[in-house]
């Protein structure tokens, strides 16, 4: 099996540290090659040295055409992409020419983009898809699902790439990373601005809160509450109706921050228990204020995910679910 990755190092930005983490994690299993997606112009040099050899051998031996030109360039192995949305060049530019046998890992896949994810499969002739939304995966297997298998794979972690601190020693009261429940925000922040109590927050949309992955590490580590609710209600006209569970749930509780916001309905079936507070919006700052005066109550529930993430949602059991899927097929790997 081969496994494409970037040309360019992973940068700091958190969603390119996520496709990194399940990379890593599927290169460490002894039956998977890194491969990298070649440069633009050796590319196109290839492309058009295919197709004028392909054109000119079919007019005089359609033989030739199939011993020397595309089965050297076709092999019998299976080619795994991780994308971070549809990155269209990274697959192009190594995918075109190599393995029968191809399948994608697909973050983001939200309703507005069904139609770019069903061109792309066409396209390239993917024969697996595993989308992290449970919705997606049902609805893009009922358009691709007689010539292309469409799965749903959760979203997973690494626990050993966080950290966490003692409960006594954590000094962020609230942290809210990312995008924010609008909502939710402007009902709570009045009481954190007229109160000794530290919330961290998004303050000018689309700026950082911690500007390297470290600090991303250490300032979940150093939260007792961390707010996580799903795209669907922070930014519905970009997510619709799919309700799904991200990373920055199990980040949190890797980093054993107690999580309060809303539990995707997929999460709840995950953990077998919703593993968040959920939000109370006819008394959010009673709430806030209740928990953090009780903390100590919550510190075995926050014990609990943190065992149940280490145990059930790790990278490396989202990679077992892949090959085991893949493995049905003999020729898949």
């Amino acid at each position: 099996m081969k496994l494409i990755t970037n040309n360019t190092n992973i940068n700091g930005h958190v969603s390119n540290d996520t496709v990194n983490e399940f990379e890593q994690t599927i290169l460490s299993d002894s039956i998977v090659q890194q491969v990298k997606s070649i440069n633009p112009l050796r590319f196109k040099i290839r492309f058009l040295l295919y197709r004028f050899l392909r054109f000119f051998f079919s007019f005089s031996s359609r033989k030739i055409c199939k011993k020397f030109i595309d089965k050297p360039l076709k092999d019998n192995g299976h080619l795994l992409t991780i994308m971070m949305g549809l990155d269209v060049e990274k697959y192009r530019q190594y995918g075109l020419f190599t393995c029968h046998n191809r399948s994608i890992y697909l973050f983001d896949a939200w309703p507005h983009d069904y139609d770019k994810i069903v061109s792309f499969v066409e396209t390239f002739k993917i024969n697996f898809v595993f989308v992290s939304a449970s919705q997606s995966a049902k609805v893009l297997n009922g358009i691709l699902g007689n010539r292309t298998i469409v799965n749903w794979v959760p979203e997973g972690i690494n626990p050993q790439e966080y950290k966490f601190n003692s409960f006594e020693n954590k000094n962020i009261d609230v942290l809210a990373l990312g995008r924010k429940y609008d909502l939710y925000h402007e009902k709570i922040l009045p009481y954190f601005e007229n109160n000794a109590v530290t919330y961290l927050y998004e303050k000018v949309k689309g700026q950082l809160i911690f500007f390297s992955r470290q600090e991303f590490i250490n300032g979940l580590a150093d939260a007792k509450i961390s707010i996580c609710v799903p795209s669907s209600i922070t930014h519905p006209e970009r997510s619709g109706n799919v309700e799904t569970m991200t990373i920055r749930y199990l980040q949190s509780m890797a980093s054993k921050c107690l999580v309060i916001g809303h539990a995707p309905k997929e999460m709840i079936e995950l953990f077998g228990y919703n593993p968040v507070i959920e939000i109370d919006m006819d008394e959010p700052v009673e709430q806030i204020k209740t928990i953090l005066s009780k903390y100590s109550n919550y510190i075995e529930f926050v014990e609990k995910n943190y065992k149940t993430v280490c145990k059930h949602h790790t990278w490396l059991n989202r990679w077992t679910i892949i090959k085991n899927s893949l493995s049905k097929d003999k020729e898949m790997l």
